[in-house]
């Protein structure tokens, strides 16, 4: 069974990426965090299954998706699952931020559903052979 762990502030984005996600993969096991520290300490935590793939939002509150990118590209343990920025951004600076610092893919979020759950498939493809 994969793994998805999104993190993003928005619940409503949360929600539609869900949906999204599990209309095409119902099998799959979904988590969430509402910004980077809580990603952090739920990655740190005994229980909690490493996720095959994280998709991850710039802009939060607490620590944002720039200082959680830097944290677990820093960490051992953890360097190795693919990060997928998925933020409304679309600015070229975050961009090459997210280039710098090893995120797998660069997402700009769509506004319509069909086009969510092609960027979501497509991601899966690309990183999980599905």
């Amino acid at each position: 069974m994969k793994t998805i762990f999104l993190i993003d502030d928005d619940p409503d984005d949360r929600e539609i990426f869900a949906e999204s996600l599990l209309s095409d993969h119902p099998s799959f096991f979904y988590r969430e965090a509402e910004n980077g520290a809580a990603a952090f300490a739920l990655l740190q935590s005994e229980s909690f299954v490493k996720p095959d793939l994280i998709f991850l939002d710039l802009n939060m509150p607490i620590m944002d998706g720039r200082v959680f990118l830097k944290k677990i590209k820093e960490d051992p343990a953890l360097n190795n699952i693919p990060v997928i920025i998925y933020s409304t951004s679309s600015s070229e600076a975050d961009k090459m931020f997210a280039a710098e610092h090893q995120a797998a893919l660069f997402l700009t979020k769509q506004y319509s559903l069909e086009l969510i759950r092609a960027d979501i498939r497509k991601a899966l493809e690309s990183f999980l052979g599905l």
